[in-house]
């Protein structure tokens, strides 16, 4: 009974002790759901509200087997690498998703509040973070870092300001041809097509706008966004000035109101900021915006005011050459910085056009010294290089030069020292922000270095954080106009504060002088800057004619190819440096330098050089050529050519091309001989052991007995008795190497390597939407009034519309030489802003961005010339 009892007893524990179990795992379970949070919406810069707007909730992850949806991508989060770099501005609660299997939920559009009304942004609401190996956490709360207004540490005196030039424009020789009346039928065939360009690019424009608005790029085949330029919408800005001469004025006004919203001010993921790509697509979109409209959208000009001054402070530096990665962050701005070491011509060299008419627009002579100094470090430069005429495709543009007496800037007196660690005890505190998480995981706080302890370790402190960090025996040199004052001034005993020297040709032990990547728009600058400022200057005449000089007499080349066609191309010259060499000449192809067509043609007629025009035909022809010589018809990004010898007749020759094809022939030939005779003496030479060996152990059993009685009993070599050995099989024999023929190898290479005929190598096969080919044929064809330009032009539509078309818009293709290439699921912004607009001005009444009243930038943005 008792134990009946006992046993009751200890039911009724086990049981409450169950509920009691239950219950603390519903709570658990209740209360982690409480703090699941999601990370902020990808919103558009500068919208944030103090309360966030309530989002509705998610709809499920859509089923892998469907197909693509424009309202269905998962927008880039931080990778791991990524997170890694989050600059130490920022504060990072919680750490970023790296689960691969939790499924990204889509983004739906979010309401933003825009004065007195209320919009759908379609940037996308908030989504659910996980946190490593899936688990959920709470919100990551990423305080971006945001740009600040501050004293420069090297500005300008106002008296040595460079003035932007005023007076009457001089008379430029026209550029555009008398154009003769069109038939009827060839209107209508022409209005036909141009409907069709407008087609391509209205359904790339609503992709991007479904699946991407505000961000930088669509991603073409399955939907969804990449932000490589800084996520202020690049694609967005890029456009605009498109969307306006195609008559979308309803789209461009959408557009207008999203452009009200970006922060410049800050970015989505990085700390610095390209200022080339930057000044060309965003400030040069803006004020072409600004300028195609008919100044009817005063926020235009505000915004790329707003940008400019941001980007100005990349020329704060001691010899006012930009530094090119501009770091914007508030704890970079305090600290004196210096140019790059190898700057990037194109990059350097292409910034005029757009802070000349800025500085037009808004009568501010700072936009223009900015440029100008740049202008002048050219041309003191350009004639002192190994191609004189010609810059390298890199230079120094840090302004430090080598000193012996390098060790006086470490003399500097103590209130110096006291002044500068003052000030970085300062900078110190503030780069040194905490890291908090929240993660069930453990994490270890973010890394900072150890902090200073002696003015030495003071000064040198910031140095690493620097990438393009200084010689150590730079010395003090003398820049006129440059005042050393603001908030960093007590720190100009450091490097930076020493380089004040002008342009020079970078330290690298070989030079590459070319017109392609990292060069093509700072030539293409030069006569387009002349004309923007009216001809009142005539050192970009000047510049360019010493340019042509030197790429008549040094690079051009006529390349051997079939059907009659009289083409050039520029070669490639690649000089040594710091020791005796040959100089190296490559014969290349590129898409990059097809806008040479439309240089020189342009340079011909306002300069007039006589035989300039029929070299830009010859040009332009060559990236024609190029289109219509695959089987896609799209030209490769990439390619090499056979060069016919100056002066001589340039015909096909199928022998040359061969040798070309096979020019190690001889060597071959060699080589596999040296293989056969080889491996002949090493087969007689295990002949030869073999023998011996058999020799060596006949004799060793003749000799062989044993002594019976005192006498020698001689065993024979084999006892009948004695069972045989079966004897090893020999290896199976090697067939002979078969060395393919010259024609064999040829013929394999041209059938493998599907090669065009005259081309000897495809080093890039891929097209990236680029417009740099229909750019020169829409230049030619409003030279010359010649219709034959606008067929080719609509060749080259066709054939790029017909193999990069995908789902949403338009994507780069990885191959040109077959018919069914593979989509790289990528669309920069100059699809809408440079190629369409090409293919469209080309169909379009020549009055339409007249290039007697507009002067186009690198990135196809047309600018207003002065009156």
């Amino acid at each position: 009974m008792f134990r009946a009892r006992r046993y009751r007893v200890l039911l009724v524990f086990a049981a409450i002790f169950v509920l009691a179990l239950v219950h603390f795992a519903g709570s658990r379970e209740q209360s982690s759901a409480s703090w699941r949070a999601s990370p902020p919406a990808d919103r558009r810069p500068g919208a944030s509200a103090p309360n966030p707007p309530t989002v509705p909730e998610q709809a499920a992850p859509q089923s892998p087997a469907s197909p693509p949806s424009a309202h269905d991508y998962n927008p880039e989060p931080f990778s791991t690498e990524e997170s890694k770099n989050i600059p130490p501005d920022v504060a990072v609660e919680g750490p970023p998703s790296t689960s691969a299997e939790s499924p990204q939920p889509s983004e739906e559009p979010a309401t933003e509040k825009d004065g007195d009304n209320r919009k759908t942004t379609g940037l996308g609401a908030p989504v659910k973070g996980q946190g490593k190996l899936g688990v959920e956490t709470p919100a990551a709360t990423w305080t971006r870092p945001h740009w600040q207004k501050l004293p420069e540490l090297f500005p300008i005196r106002s008296e040595d300001m460079i003035q932007l030039p005023s007076g009457q424009p001089r008379p430029i020789p026209k550029l555009q041809a008398d154009f003769k009346d069109e038939t009827s039928a060839n209107k209508m065939t022409r209005l036909e097509r141009l409907s069709e360009i407008k087609e391509v690019f209205e359904r790339a424009w609503t992709g991007y706008k479904t699946s991407a608005m505000g961000h930088d790029e669509i991603k073409p085949l399955r939907g969804g966004f990449r932000d490589p330029f800084n996520g202020w919408g690049a694609t967005l800005v890029d456009s605009l000035d498109t969307l306006w001469l195609m008559d979308l004025k309803e789209e461009f006004s959408i557009a207008v109101d999203y452009v009200k919203t970006i922060d410049f001010t800050t970015t989505s993921k990085r700390n610095e900021t390209p200022l080339f790509e930057t000044v060309i697509r965003y400030l040069g979109g803006l004020i072409s915006a600004y300028d195609v409209s008919g100044h009817k959208y005063d926020v235009l000009l505000a915004k790329a005011v707003e940008l400019a001054e941001i980007l100005m402070g990349a020329f704060d530096t001691p010899n006012r050459m930009p530094s090119l990665m501009y770091k914007w962050t508030p704890s970079h701005l305090t600290r004196p910085h210096h140019a790059d070491k190898k700057a990037i011509l194109a990059e350097l060299g292409s910034l005029s056009v757009e802070f000349t008419r800025l500085a037009q627009l808004t009568k501010e002579n700072k936009y223009y010294d900015a440029i100008a100094r740049i202008t002048n470090e050219l041309e003191k430069l350009q004639d002192q290089t190994q191609y004189p005429g010609l810059w390298p495709v890199k230079l120094d543009a840090s302004g430090c030069r080598k000193n012996a007496n390098a060790n006086a800037n470490a003399n500097i007196n103590a209130n110096t020292k006291e002044l500068t660690k003052a000030r970085l005890e300062q900078e110190y505190a503030r780069d040194r922000l905490p890291v908090t998480t929240t993660s069930a995981h453990s994490s270890k706080p973010h890394p900072t270095k150890p902090a200073p302890t002696d003015a030495k370790s003071y000064q040198d402190y910031f140095k690493p954080r620097d990438a393009r960090s200084l010689h150590e025996d730079a010395q003090l040199a003398e820049y006129p106009g440059a005042v050393a004052q603001g908030p960093g001034s007590a720190a100009l005993s450091a490097p930076e504060a020493q380089c004040t020297g002008g342009l020079d040709t970078a330290t690298i032990d070989k030079e590459k002088y070319s017109l392609g990547a990292l060069a093509d728009s700072t030539y293409e600058y030069l006569p387009k800057e002349y004309m923007l400022l009216g001809g009142l200057n005539d050192q970009y005449r000047s510049m360019y004619e010493k340019a042509m000089n030197t790429i008549r007499q040094h690079l051009v080349f006529q390349p051997m190819i079939k059907g009659g066609w009289d083409v050039r191309f520029l070669s490639t010259a690649i000089i040594p440096k710091n020791k005796p060499g040959p100089t190296v000449m490559e014969y290349k192809g590129d898409h990059l330098s097809c806008f040479l067509g439309g240089m020189v043609g342009i340079g011909a007629k306002i300069f007039g050089l006589e035989g300039d025009m029929d070299l830009a035909k010859q040009l332009t022809d060559g990236c024609v050529w190029a289109y219509q010589s695959t089987k896609s018809g799209i030209m490769p990004e990439e390619f090499s050519l056979v060069p016919c010898k100056k002066g001589q007749p340039c015909e096909w020759d199928e022998s040359t091309y061969h040798t070309a094809l096979d020019p190690d022939m001889l060597e071959r030939f060699a080589k596999a001989q040296e293989r056969k005779e080889q491996k002949e003496k090493e087969e007689a030479a295990a002949a030869m052991q073999a023998e011996a060996e058999v020799a060596d152990l006949k004799k060793k059993k003749t000799l062989l007995g044993k002594r019976e009685r005192g006498n020698w009993h001689v065993i024979g070599l084999e006892d009948e008795a004695t069972p045989k050995k079966p004897e090893p099989e020999q290896p199976p024999e090697e067939e002979e190497e078969k060395v393919p023929s010259h024609e064999e190898y040829v013929a394999t290479r041209i059938s493998n390597e599907r090669l065009p005929p005259g081309v000897t190598k495809l080093i890039n096969r891929k097209y990236l939407l680029r417009p740099e080919a229909i750019e020169s044929v829409f230049i030619m064809y409003r030279l010359t009034g010649d219709e034959s330009w606008r067929k080719k032009g609509w060749e080259m539509f066709q054939a790029v519309s017909k193999y990069t078309r995908t789902e949403f818009a338009n994507s780069a293709i990885d191959d040109v030489t077959v018919t069914t290439p593979e989509m790289l699921d990528e669309m920069q912004s100059f699809w809408l802003a440079e190629t369409l607009k090409y293919f469209y001005l080309l169909f379009s009444d020549p009055t339409v961005v007249s290039l007697d009243d507009y002067v186009l930038n690198t990135e196809a943005h047309p600018l207003r010339r002065p009156n």
